[in-house]
């Protein structure tokens, strides 16, 4: 039951790892938003495993340079008392037009 429950455990951590990869990659697109980033983990984490993480939360932190994306959640348990909380984070940077520096010195 040990090895059962570990397993769901680094189920669930991959599971919140890709969402936030997802949020990062939605999100940090030219004209992407923080809503876009948290529409998307929410998507991913309801396509990839819609049980596996309970009490999760996705916070989403768009700059003029980067985009930062955690997940947070309880994964399944099935052994009392052991409720971990996973969380996971990604960042990437934010596409945007950079102006070419002049020849002219």
């Amino acid at each position: 039951m040990t090895v059962f429950q570990f397993a769901l455990i680094a189920h669930a951590r991959n599971v919140a790892e890709a969402a936030a990869q997802e949020a990062v990659a939605s999100a940090s697109t030219f004209d992407g938003t923080a809503a876009d980033g948290q529409a998307s983990a929410t998507a991913a984490l309801d396509t990839l495993g819609p049980r596996m993480l309970t009490n999760r939360t996705v916070d989403v932190d768009r700059s003029a340079t980067t985009v930062t994306v955690s997940v947070t959640g309880t994964p399944l348990s099935f052994i009392p008392f052991l409720k971990p909380t996973i969380v996971e984070t990604s960042t990437g940077p934010i596409e945007r037009y950079v102006a070419p520096e002049s020849d002219v010195p």
